[in-house]
């Protein structure tokens, strides 16, 4: 009996090249469209945790009848002022006022976060070693997920070290000074040095002065890495300010970079931003004195001439809160007159600014 030859059931390599091929083609369609479900995911729990921000800031200006301050002094001298709520002379430690506490901590029992506040020492300089649990604390909310997450900064020094986060608090049109530029008054913030600010403040409304954006995150350092995303003291990097749009390609200005920007060159490149301008007080000549002018000025270092603008890895823009607690993305082409009207309270501009 001859038997047949018995058929090959199995696939030729040409059919598998074939069957792969068409498997290539279906996830290089695909992976474009998961990348972007993904990112529309982080962007969402970016804003959600602006909203959660936004609402605890509500909850503390309820309580202490006042936004909290974006640095608790102003200065290392007495201030002088006989206006009510004023914080007065820097107390002795670590550092200088610029050092010390802005509106982080302070907002920590409002984020379920009061153990974190309870590890902090108000009496005491925020550079303090006895503050170093609560400057050294990771929380989560405040890392941008599309962003490169918290990082360290200085961490090998306990009277400096710190971390760096994603979201800031508004300063103003203007400068960190919060006084006139050339042609562009400071017209009002929601967050000022030394003093609680009461929304009754913000004449422009509410819903059409921000409250909080996000920057990016500069990359771990040994040393110290400058003000840029240091949210947490009152050295600048706790705010943004509306001088320039979101995401610009114009520079940051920031002081002192002698001390600091050769550690971190790489890192704003890497987070594909332009290195930043010298704040110092040489900038003086491009400056209109205004309404914190005095002290605004006196800072041989240059702190209150920096501007830090919002920035985000989102595409086409940065999340940010309002002062009535909603929250929105704006795009990156937004018009720097609308965005300059968004960061003032005070400045009695028409705002059209559609939810």
């Amino acid at each position: 009996m001859v038997h047949g030859r018995q058929q090959n059931a199995g696939f030729t390599l040409v059919e598998l090249l074939v069957v792969i091929a068409i498997i290539g083609v279906l996830v290089a369609l695909l992976l474009p469209a998961v990348q972007a479900a993904r990112e529309a995911a982080r962007r969402g729990q970016c804003l959600n945790n602006q909203k959660q921000l936004a609402l605890a800031f509500l909850n503390y200006e309820s309580s202490k009848k006042g936004l909290p301050p974006m640095a608790r002094f102003w200065w290392d001298k007495a201030s002088g002022s006989q206006e009510k709520g004023y914080l007065d002379v820097y107390p002795a430690g670590p550092g200088s006022w610029y050092d010390d506490h802005g509106w982080y901590i302070p907002l920590m029992p409002y984020i379920e976060q009061a153990g974190v506040s309870s590890l902090a020492n108000p009496a005491k300089s925020f550079s303090d070693p006895a503050n170093i649990a609560a400057r050294t604390a990771f929380i989560p909310m405040y890392a941008c997920p599309t962003d490169i997450g918290l990082q360290r900064n200085e961490w090998a020094r306990p009277e400096w070290a710190r971390v760096r986060s994603n979201y800031v608090v508004n300063a103003g049109n203007t400068v960190y000074g919060q006084h006139d530029l050339p042609n562009v008054p400071f017209a009002g913030a929601p967050f000022q040095p030394r003093k609680v600010t009461s929304l009754k403040n913000i004449s422009d409304g509410t819903s059409n002065t921000l409250m909080t954006t996000e920057v990016k995150v500069l990359p771990e350092s040994a040393e110290w890495g400058g003000p840029y995303s240091d949210a947490q003291t009152a050295l600048g990097g706790q705010v943004f300010t509306g001088w320039n749009p979101p995401n610009t390609p114009a520079a940051d200005a920031l002081c002192r970079h002698g001390e600091w920007l050769n550690y971190v060159r790489d890192g704003f490149l890497q987070q594909g931003m332009s290195i930043p301008l010298e704040a110092t007080e040489s900038r003086a000549g491009e400056v209109t004195l205004g309404r914190l002018a005095g002290e605004a000025t006196q800072d041989s270092k240059g702190h209150k001439q920096q501007h830090i603008a919002a920035r985000s890895h989102h595409s086409g823009g940065v999340n940010a809160s309002r002062c009535d607690g909603s929250v929105k993305f704006y795009s990156d082409n937004v018009d720097p007159l609308l965005w300059r009207a968004l960061t003032s309270a005070a400045g009695d501009e028409t705002v059209s600014d559609a939810p």
